[in-house]
């Protein structure tokens, strides 16, 4: 009598529940592979999956290493065809424009020819990610002056008030007096720089203007 070689439902589904969960780690950067996860892995999807994420050919060690110890060897060929299928969808412009854009460092994963088009674009995006960071900057520059002079207007009211309390000395009021003095050149100084760092910023986002209108994808 032939005996049933089929696996049981139960098992299949188990498998399949693992796999997923395994992918699922994976996608979230948590590499480390248990024994049941190294025993039922399909090799060409986690390729894909480290291709699709632009992750490097090294991550395959660390593979190595965790199945390593539960006697079980990474299928390398399945990983790498697996990756290099996922690597083409990585590897457009689109994405490097994307990444440059965000302000997310230089992946250096993409195979030639796709490599040269790929630094473009990276190089596109990442122009105006430092412009529109220049311009957030000069923004917070101005900001920070306005909250200086805001500071130093309460305390010339202060001073301002004790000037014209009854009973204070002439030292006194002379001291008041050259303190408030004091105060406006300083909030004279913040001004004159609030209009320099203006005049920077209307340059700055001038710039980044066209650079968001020739360069966008």
């Amino acid at each position: 009598m032939k005996k049933n070689t089929r696996h049981s439902p139960v098992a299949h589904n188990r498998a399949l529940a693992t796999g997923v969960a395994l992918l699922v780690l994976l996608m979230q950067g948590c590499a480390t592979l248990d024994r049941e996860e190294c025993q039922v892995a399909d090799w060409r999807l986690i390729g894909y999956q480290d291709g699709v994420q632009g992750k490097p050919a090294s991550v395959i060690g660390t593979y190595r290493e965790d199945c390593a110890k539960h006697a079980v060897v990474p299928d390398l060929d399945a990983w790498q065809a697996g990756r290099a299928q996922g690597l083409q969808e990585y590897c457009t412009p689109a994405n490097a424009f994307r990444l440059g854009r965000s302000g997310h460092a230089y992946p250096v994963v993409c195979p030639e020819p796709a490599s040269a088009a790929f630094r473009i674009a990276y190089d596109d995006g990442r122009a105006i990610y430092l412009a529109r960071s220049e311009v957030k900057d000069t923004h917070a520059q101005i900001h920070q002056r306005e909250h200086e002079i805001g500071t130093l207007q309460e305390e010339k009211r202060h001073k301002l008030a004790e000037l014209i309390q009854d009973g204070l000395h002439k030292e006194q009021r002379v001291l008041l007096l050259y303190e408030i003095h004091q105060i406006d050149e300083e909030m004279q100084a913040l001004t004159a720089e609030i209009d320099s760092l203006e005049h920077d910023l209307l340059v700055q986002q001038a710039y980044l203007d066209s650079l968001v209108s020739t360069q966008s994808r």
